[in-house]
This record gives C-alpha cells, sequence and structure tokens, in this order.
C-alpha cells in the first residue's frame, strides 16, 4: 500500500494534532480549523485511503486497517504523540487508534461518529453500496449532501453545497464502496472501556446518522470522556457551526496542554 496523502496545515509551540476527514470528502473540510490553530499546534491532515490524493482502494477493507493507517500517517509524521481529531469515519479511525496503538496518542477529539451500527442502519448502508454500484454516485449525493448539512445551512451557503457536491461526485466508485462497507462494519462500542488517553465527544443536535444518543453511547463507555451537542449542526460541525466547533476543540486542548 502507497502512503497516504498528508499536507501540513500549521506549525507552532503547542500540541501536535492529527485531523481525519468524513467519508467522501478530504482533508479540505479541515481547513477552516487548521486556520484557527495556525501559529499556535503543528497541524496535519490527510486523506483516507480511496479519497482525494490517497491511493484508491483496490480490495474489500476494514475499519481495523483505516485505524492503522491513521497510526502510519503519526508515526511518519513523527511528532507524537499528538491529538487526534477524528470526525465520522475519521471518529472511527480515532477509536480503533486508542485501542490499538494508544502510545501514539496524547488526547483524542471524537466528532460526529458512530462505535457500532444497528441492524436497520446497516442495512441502510447496503442499500447505499448498491445503489452506487448500480447507478453511481449521482444517485446518492443529494442525499448525503441532506445528511451532512442541515437545511439552513445548505440554503445559506449554495456554493459550499455545490463545492461539496462536486467534491463526492468526484470519489471513485469502487474506493467509496469500499469504505463505506469498511464504516457500516465498525465495532468498537465494546471495547471503548479500554480507552485511557484524556476523550472528548461531540454530536450534532440534527445529526440522523451518527446521534446524539449514539454519542453518549460512546462517551459512556470511555472512562472521564465529556460529551458536548452542538445545538445548530447536523453531520458537519466544523462546517456548519466553525466558531462553536473550534470553541470546543479549544477547550479540550487547554484541557491536555
Amino acid at each position: 500500500m502507497q502512503a497516504l496523502h498528508t499536507i501540513e496545515l500549521s506549525d507552532g509551540p503547542g500540541v501536535p494534532i492529527v485531523l481525519s476527514h468524513a467519508l467522501g470528502l478530504d482533508h479540505r473540510m479541515w481547513l477552516g480549523t487548521a486556520e484557527s490553530l495556525r501559529g499556535r499546534h503543528p497541524v496535519l491532515a490527510y486523506d483516507h485511503r480511496g479519497h482525494g490524493a490517497s491511493p484508491r482502494v483496490q480490495s474489500p477493507w476494514t475499519m481495523t486497517e483505516v485505524a492503522d493507517d491513521a497510526a502510519a500517517v503519526i508515526e511518519a509524521w513523527g511528532r507524537g504523540p499528538v491529538l487526534f481529531v477524528g470526525l465520522s469515519m475519521g471518529g472511527m479511525a480515532g477509536q480503533g487508534l486508542a485501542l490499538r496503538r494508544p502510545e501514539l496518542l496524547r488526547g483524542l477529539f471524537l466528532a460526529h461518529t458512530a462505535g457500532r451500527y444497528a441492524d436497520a442502519a446497516k442495512a441502510g448502508w447496503q442499500q447505499r453500496v448498491e445503489t452506487v454500484a448500480a447507478q453511481g454516485l449521482s444517485a446518492v449525493v443529494e442525499t448525503v449532501l441532506q445528511r451532512y448539512l442541515t437545511e439552513a445551512v445548505r440554503n445559506a451557503q449554495p456554493a459550499l453545497v455545490q463545492a461539496m457536491r462536486q467534491q463526492l461526485l468526484a470519489n471513485d466508485v469502487q474506493s467509496y464502496i469500499a469504505n463505506c462497507e469498511a464504516v457500516a462494519g465498525v465495532d468498537w462500542l465494546d471495547r471503548l472501556h479500554a480507552i485511557k488517553c484524556p476523550t472528548a465527544v461531540l454530536a450534532g443536535a440534527f445529526d440522523g446518522g451518527a446521534t446524539p444518543a449514539m454519542a453518549a453511547e460512546i462517551q459512556q463507555r470511555i472512562p472521564g470522556a465529556t460529551l458536548e451537542i452542538l445545538a445548530h449542526a447536523s453531520h458537519l460541525g466544523p462546517i456548519e457551526e466553525p466558531a462553536a466547533f473550534q470553541a470546543a476543540l479549544g477547550g479540550f486542548i487547554a484541557r491536555i496542554g
């Protein structure tokens, strides 16, 4: 497997931070967050396999491999242990990373993510896979946008919606399917009690895919973890409520710094 695409977005004297993105997007979803940290913290973002400038997925893979990719990124950067900030698929990577390679982490910030899906949700993922395989990403892109962004954000920021639509449609179909299957199979929940590093969990009040209840389930399993709900966000807090997201992240950095 070739190395994943990484990009340093900031430098500084503070806690080193790695940013891990959502399914179908790439490191660019973090540009606003990274800008808020500029000059204060070294910040590295990366593209998951099959996303952005990283290699395409050549065969089925699992969330274990997603977590191991994150570990490889941190090791190659050489600035660990880090604060790992993972959103959605990135948050699933963070959970696995904390379980498999805890020595690489100084803290864990889990946003808009899940530790396991119920059977009904898994069936929904399978339906998405079948639809994309048969009809391409254009058949699901509007549904994904509705899940990722609240109606208020979609109405207020049409240019953002169009840019995100284009980014989703640019995904390689087979890579997207492989990543959907990896996400659908996430199953960290019963092991989360073993996570020892400081952890913060964040959810959006309007998120129907990684609900506040699912976030609470994660928070309750990890000793000492905190939970915050963004009142006006769905699935992409850094984009929908950037000031609130940055404040939550800043508070956590102060806690572990």
